[in-house]
């Protein structure tokens, strides 16, 4: 409706002009048309055709790895849906298998690693049993060494020794007194009964004395020495068993901790694998990302250009929907590289789309592209810049691809002094315009314009504000 109105009021404004100035179409007419400069806002716009788009949209394939996915469910093509709608279903049989093939191994691999902890246990406790066992022989064998050789060695040889003291203490006595008889033999008093049998006791304790000694000399010489040997032995051995107690233990520990490690390890990995599989299961239904509407792609599917369909094999990451959202709608156009100075981004637009004239959107240019592009690779031709404009109003109407007109406001100034274009001229001084004075001449004087549209241009400096101006060039100048 916009460019309707503006086209018309272009058109009149020409017919106007023309209808002043005659001269244009035959003979040339110079009387003098006057109009005013005036305070008004000016607007400088640049009119393009673009295409629309979607500001996000997304291509949704298949993220299972290899061939195995078979489409079960398509959504219809063009569906409006919202985020986490389901849009398509892969026959989800051969990975549920998967999962539940590695769930049954774990179960088996857990139950494994219950009975490796407690054989683990048990060896544990076993081999602390017989390092305590062994522990206990070691202290009763230092006791034992200890109570030999601080007790009852030096006892047995105090009271052999003290024995082999009362023999020969009993010995000399009764030599003393084999003596004394023996003496009062001398003197005259001879009592053989007495001194036969002085005598025999006198041997016998001899003897005693005699085995006394012996035994005295071979305990403390060789029995206690020997006793000594074997208790000590007996610790040493008692040491080495435990020292060998201990290393066969962390042996036994080492080969049950080994095992049970190798088990648990099976079942991080077997867990890893049911975790992958477990996605892939996941990856048979694709669901929507965001709201929007579905579109099919295209694309060859067995040796034929078309949409997917439901019974068809797809591969990891071959496109099935393309999901615009078309909430935020974009678009897509070029513009001149002549009017590339006038643009920047955040200026404010107006779209209309050929499908719907009678409505206007408004929105912002959000995007000028960095490179110059021609239609043609031949020399010389026109160059264009891409730019982005995107709309402000959300229409459901609206979709990607549809045809759309844009007039971008380039810049824009409040009251600004302003002339219609067609009383500015150009000499060698510059750009020069008639003025009406007071005395009814046509005064010629030069001007600085700034900017300007296709009907009116800003006066910078050279006019005020309620001066005429002529439409055409005098005669006199």
């Amino acid at each position: 409706m916009r460019t309707a109105i503006i086209i018309a009021l272009v058109i009149g404004g020409i017919f106007a002009v023309f209808s002043l100035l005659p001269g244009r179409l035959g003979k040339q007419d110079t009387t003098p048309v006057y109009t005013e400069a005036k305070i008004q806002d000016l607007q400088v716009e640049i009119n393009v055709v673009g295409e629309l788009d979607a500001a996000q949209s997304h291509t949704l394939s298949s993220e299972i790895l290899g061939t195995e996915g078979k489409i079960i469910y398509l959504i219809e093509d063009g569906t409006r849906v919202k985020k986490g709608d389901t849009l398509v279903k892969l026959d989800p049989l051969p990975f549920q298998k998967a999962v539940e093939g590695l769930q049954a191994e774990i179960a088996e691999l857990k139950a494994a690693v219950q009975a490796a902890e407690q054989m683990m246990a048990s060896e544990d406790n076993q081999v602390g049993q017989e390092i305590a066992n062994a522990e206990y022989n070691l202290n009763v064998a230092t006791l034992e060494l200890k109570q030999f050789e601080e007790g009852d060695g030096p006892l047995k040889i105090s009271m052999l020794q003290e024995e082999r003291q009362k023999a020969q203490l009993e010995l000399q006595r009764y030599e003393a007194f084999y003596k004394d008889l023996q003496d009062l033999k001398k003197n005259g008093f001879d009592n053989k009964s007495e001194i036969s049998a002085a005598e025999e006791k006198v041997a016998i304790l001899r003897d005693q004395f005699k085995e006394a000694t012996g035994r005295f000399e071979s305990y403390k010489k060789h029995v206690f020495p020997a006793l000594q040997e074997s208790a000590k032995a007996k610790k040493q051995n008692a040491t080495l068993l435990l020292e060998r107690t201990r290393q066969g233990g962390v042996h036994k520990v080492a080969k049950a901790q080994a095992t049970l490690n190798q088990i648990i390890s099976k079942v991080s990995s077997k867990e890893t694998a049911l975790e992958q599989a477990q996605v892939e299961l996941a990856k048979t239904v694709i669901k929507a990302p965001f709201d929007g509407i579905v579109i099919h792609y295209e694309t060859f599917r067995e040796g034929e250009k078309r949409k997917p369909r439901e019974g068809d094999s797809v591969f990891m990451n071959q496109p099935i929907l393309y999901l615009p959202d078309i909430s935020k709608m974009i678009v897509k156009t070029k513009v001149r590289e002549i009017d590339l100075f006038k643009l920047s981004l955040g200026q404010k637009g107006i779209v209309q789309v050929d499908a719907y004239p009678d409505t206007v959107f408004n929105g912002d240019l959000t995007f000028i592209g960095a490179l110059a592009t021609s239609e043609s690779a031949e020399p010389g031709q026109e160059k264009y810049f891409q730019v982005v404009f995107t709309l402000q109003n959300e229409d459901k109407r609206l979709r990607p691809g549809m045809t759309c007109r844009v007039s971008i406001i380039a810049q824009s100034l409040k009251q600004v002094l302003t002339v219609p274009t067609q009383v500015v001229f150009s000499d060698d001084t510059g750009d020069v315009c008639y003025v009406h004075n007071s005395w009814g001449a046509d005064e010629k004087r030069q001007i600085k314009i700034g900017v300007q549209n296709e009907d009116f241009v800003q006066i910078v400096s050279g006019l005020q504000t309620g001066e005429k101006v002529s439409l055409v060039k005098p005669k006199a100048h």
